[in-house]
């Protein structure tokens, strides 16, 4: 098995075992189907307020290696217990055009459906691929795909994909009380990406997390209300994905001391910034960023846009990384395009042209003053203007609009704990793209990277106020970082010296991890050791592999262990697959033995393991192994 080299590592992972998908569907906890259309029954409307309860409901990610992944949906029906179903978008509505790619750090809210109270098992989401924009990356490049079904024929129309939810853990929606739901639509093992026809093979997985065990950001946006000065608060009507018309409920967002406003490209901060927005009348754009509270549901905005801050059919948007600058013109990459008639393209490379005294620049998160100066490489940015020239060459003219400057995020390893405030972090991606796209010239030396090789392009992050003394203490450590770049031109030279300034630090060491292990031409040496314990991988430098956190790649340098976890609850599943005979075991020692027969007459082409590693023994312990032989 020659795991190929163009695809970025996770998605590599994915499509170079992509034998794996149907015996995946095997264990899942969850019912998930995909088929077109369907009819179902409706409930009527309730009259009384007591026979009601609000669900909220928001859609996400899962972190994938998607450029874009623009596909419409359609409808969004709930099942309750007794077989009833209801809809939960309103009726009439327009279809809504998502880009799930840029949900992998985010949730945004779809709807605050009132619907029948009661104990609901299902959901279904209707997509509809009829005008799907699907981009991945090839190298430098994005290269479109075209979506195909499992027979390889192109899907044009629509799917409906279902999730059965636990019978013991319903949805359950009562008068009062909020139920908050989040739809995960899974593009890794959803996907399988083919670059020799440039196809995406879709199996859709949709996972719901009823629980917020894992929140992200919440997103919402929408034509604001009213405001509530004296109890710190606003509502507004939810208009989700740049939805121009339509009513998807209303929303209270509650704000505090800390809460950043940006209106009509003015800063402002809690109190001032709120009085500021009851200022403004009733139907203004308003996007509002936050979490929801628990207990009690309620959803805290840390950060508030509205008037000419939100692109509401007024302006054109680009939102991309920024990977080069060259006096006032900032070469974005990855650039997803909303023109004022609402629609979502991606073009890969758009050039935004600033005017230091005309463009209107802000910084997440820091209200004050910013200029364009400090726009530098590496830096996420969301750009209002006018744009032209596109596909073949095309710009944005913000020398009138707004430069927003976000959140970037860095990944990379680091070998060693912070040494004055500074962490050295081998540099791998920035904003998804692999460091190799980004041109540091002017302002650092960094960027020699080829991801997802570990490499020796070092990116000092300023850790000033963050506890990373364990980061990189048991050897070299997959990490994750949020925040902004130093402005052009001074990487290296403030104090402390660096190139990056960290908000947030993740340590990905204990994140579920992907062994890939490929040997071209297939081996017969390709384990030094079966047992009904565990697998010990020959892993030579000849041979194709890679660890894989969260995206961060860490090269296998010695023999790597894999052993099943017997600890935790649920399936397992281990998987031989001799030529075309796939062979699967719930139990590790049943899967040793056929591995042991079989491999001591055939060559081992492939293996793939997910689990927790254990960087100081190369052990991955999982509940899911497999391997090729031929």
């Amino acid at each position: 098995m020659n795991i190929p080299t163009r695809r970025p590592i996770r998605a590599r992972l994915a499509g170079g075992f992509a034998w794996l998908l149907g015996a995946l569907a095997i264990i899942t906890t969850l019912s998930l189907s995909a088929c077109g259309g369907g009819g179902s029954s409706s409930l009527a409307t309730p009259t009384s307020s007591s026979s009601t309860g609000t669900v909220l409901v928001g859609l996400t990610d899962a972190d994938g290696d998607f450029l874009n992944y623009v596909v419409g949906v359609k409808a969004l029906d709930l099942t309750r217990a007794d077989g009833a179903v209801v809809h939960a978008l309103p009726p009439g509505s327009a279809e809504v055009q998502v880009d799930f790619a840029q949900y992998t750090d985010l949730t945004e809210f779809l709807t605050a459906a009132s619907v029948p109270k009661g104990r609901y098992t299902q959901v279904t989401m209707t997509l509809d691929y009829a005008n799907a924009d699907i981009e991945v990356a090839q190298g430098p490049n994005s290269v479109k795909v075209t979506p195909v079904d499992s027979n390889g024929s192109p899907i044009t129309g629509t799917l409906d994909v279902n999730v059965t939810l636990d019978s013991k853990h319903p949805l359950v929606v009562a008068p009062g009380l909020p139920a908050n739901m989040t739809l995960d639509f899974d593009l890794q093992a959803t996907n399988t990406v083919d670059l020799s026809n440039n196809t995406v093979t879709v199996q859709p997985m949709l996972l719901a997390d009823l629980d917020m065990t894992a929140p992200k950001p919440h997103r919402v946006r929408g034509p604001l209300l009213s405001v509530d000065t004296t109890n710190d608060s606003f509502q507004l009507s939810i208009r989700p994905f740049h939805l121009k018309v339509g009513d998807f409920g209303k929303l209270t967002v509650t704000t505090d001391n800390n809460t950043v406003f940006e209106i009509d490209g003015k800063s402002y901060q809690g109190t001032q910034g709120l009085a500021a927005l009851a200022v403004k009348t009733a139907g203004t754009a308003v996007v509002a960023k936050g979490q929801i509270q628990l207990p009690g549901r309620s959803f805290m905005a840390t950060e508030v846009r509205a008037g000419s801050s939100v692109a509401f059919g007024s302006t054109d948007v680009v939102r991309g990384s920024v990977v080069a600058v060259s006096g006032n013109t900032l070469t974005v990459k990855g650039a997803s395009l909303t023109r004022t008639d609402g629609s979502l393209t991606l073009n890969d490379s758009v050039s935004v042209t600033v005017d230091p005294s005309t463009t209107k620049v802000t910084k997440e998160l820091s209200p004050g003053t910013h200029t364009s100066a400090e726009i530098s490489v590496g830096q996420r940015i969301t750009a209002l203007g006018t744009l032209s020239g596109c596909p073949s060459a095309c710009s944005l003219d913000a020398t009138q609009g707004l430069v927003r400057m976000e959140q970037s995020t860095v990944t990379g390893t680091a070998s060693s704990p912070a040494s004055g405030n500074v962490l050295a972090v081998s540099l791998q991606s920035i904003n998804g793209r692999p460091s190799s796209l980004y041109d540091f010239t002017g302002t650092n030396t960094c960027g020699n990277a080829v991801h997802p090789a570990v490499n020796t392009c070092t990116y000092n992050i300023n850790v000033s106020g963050l506890n990373v003394a364990s980061v990189g203490s048991s050897g070299t450590t997959p990490v994750r970082v949020l925040g902004f770049p130093q402005p052009f031109g001074a990487a290296g030279t403030g104090n402390p010296a660096a190139d990056f300034d960290a908000n947030t630090v993740i340590d990905l060491s204990s994140v579920p991890a992907w062994l890939a292990v490929g040997w071209n031409p297939p081996t017969d040496t390709a384990f030094n050791n079966i047992s009904t314990q565990s697998l010990v991988l020959n892993v030579p430098t000849s041979s194709t592999h890679a660890l894989v956190q969260l995206g961060v790649a860490t090269n296998l340098t010695a023999a790597a262990t894999l052993a099943p976890d017997t600890t935790a609850s649920g399936p397992q599943l281990y998987v031989v697959v001799e030529g075309k005979v796939i062979h699967i075991f719930t139990t590790f020692g049943d899967f040793a033995t056929e591995l042991a027969n079989q491999s001591s007459a055939m060559k081992t082409d492939g293996v793939l393991a997910r689990g927790t590693w254990d960087n100081g023994t190369n052990t991955l312990t999982g509940r899911f192994i497999a391997a090729k032989l031929q």
